[in-house]
């Protein structure tokens, strides 16, 4: 009971880091994969939980042995230039990361109007002011402890795709089929799907969030097994998720033969198929994902960067402690949010802008984490030993590639 206690006390930021892993574009592309390819792409969900472990556990190890944030290391090591340059790229795609997550919350407020029988095209949009503004009321007025319980109960959102997918009555056979055998299918369109649903798991900000999180938690080095145990669960789990989104679109709109190109089609598709009911799990679904996200992604911004700054910050300190730390997360929400609002902008297209703009970040920054990690004289006998090291460096060349490939497909298959 007492280990049970203790895991309960540390648990908190592997499963929240892992959880917004599955934001609005994670969504998009899960949905859409199943409306799309049925439940042939759901083996991929094998080696993305393989490479969230690898890399959050790396991380994880490296904020509970050193005290310290993840820039504040790449500072430290590879010294100012570097260390802007990367800091220049995470803002750049975390601003549009965040973007994306606003536009999952209009497109999800757009459907439920629709379920509702009040179709308003502009609906997401008009209440997007008051969604911010309340995402960074909390932010602002919480300590790290209070905001932390918020976070572990907007996880819950995510369960709606457990019951969406139950409710859409799947042919369960199939589905654990497409998870334990491969298929391949040469078509452009189901290759990207592929690349889409592993090169977009890892996302830089994840692991500058988890790592200044486990630090503001205050988890000491006699507590890491525990907080390993924390990341290994939590991705376990947000694949499970993945997986249950995959397989309700793929029992709904797949099997009846649905055509969609994006995400308010997949949520609005599902009305009269679903009765309505599954089309309801999923935008509530997708709404607390999103809102999730545009908390999560600049206060994982605002951590980066007053970090390798060397500037005060933390959920834990107020706006006169720390002025910068929430200078910069108001900047970051706003931005997010002004960009969704401009008249015409296409949702989709900055949901997807901005997994490859994750993806630009992603071989630069495994370049930095692999080599921090490894470094004897940070970890000393707590690094990885020399097979995952070698491992980890396999995985930073493939999804380096994969990132590529999401990055250049566009114009190749254009």
């Amino acid at each position: 009971m007492s280990t049970l206690l203790r895991f309960l006390a540390v648990l908190g930021p592997g499963l929240i880091t892992a959880t917004v892993d599955n934001d609005s574009g994670g969504i998009a592309t899960y949905s859409l994969a199943g409306a799309q390819y049925g439940y042939s792409l759901l083996w991929t969900l094998i080696p993305v939980v393989l490479i969230l472990i690898l890399t959050l556990e790396m991380t994880a190890r490296l904020g509970v042995y050193t005290q310290k944030g993840l820039s504040d290391l790449v500072r430290e090591q590879f010294g100012v230039r570097p260390t802007a340059a990367l800091l220049l790229l995470v803002l750049l795609a975390n601003i549009g990361t965040v973007a994306s997550e606003f536009s999952g919350i209009a497109s999800s407020v757009t459907i439920l109007g629709r379920v509702a029988g009040l179709d308003v095209p502009w609906l997401g949009k008009l209440v997007l002011p008051f969604f911010g503004l309340l995402v960074w009321a909390v932010v602002i007025k919480a300590d790290y402890k209070r905001i932390e319980k918020v976070f572990l109960l907007m996880v819950l959102f995510y369960l709606t795709y457990v019951f969406a997918a139950f409710a859409a009555k799947p042919d369960w056979g199939e589905a654990i089929r497409g998870l334990l055998v491969p298929t391949f299918i040469h078509e452009p369109n189901y290759i990207f799907s592929m690349v889409g649903m592993i090169g977009t798991t890892i996302t830089p900000w994840m692991n500058f969030y988890l790592q200044s999180t486990i630090i503001e938690k205050g988890t000491r080095p006699e507590d890491y097994a525990l907080a390993r145990a924390d990341v290994c669960l939590s991705s376990i789990t947000t694949c499970a998720v993945a997986f249950f989104i995959t397989v309700a679109c793929a029992a709904t709109l797949w099997k009846a033969g649905v055509k969609v190109e994006t995400i308010d089609d997949v949520g609005l598709a599902l009305v009269p198929i679903a009765k309505g009911h599954a089309s309801l799990l999923f935008a509530a679904g997708l709404f607390g994902a999103s809102l999730f996200g545009a908390a999560i992604l600049p206060l994982s911004t605002s951590f980066t960067i007053c970090e390798a700054m060397g500037w005060e910050h933390g959920i834990n300190r107020r706006y006169g402690e720390a002025p910068a730390f929430y200078v910069t997360f108001t900047m970051i929400l706003a931005v997010g949010a002004a960009v969704v609002l401009i008249p015409g902008a296409p949702l989709l297209m900055i949901m997807r802008a901005s997994q490859v703009a994750q993806g630009l970040v992603l071989p630069v920054f495994l370049f930095f984490l692999i080599r921090i990690e490894a470094d004897p004289r940070l970890l000393g006998e707590h690094r990885s030993p020399r097979w995952l090291s070698r491992a980890a460096w396999v995985v930073a060349v493939v999804l380096s590639l994969l990132s590529l490939y999401l990055v250049i497909s566009p114009l190749v298959l254009a």
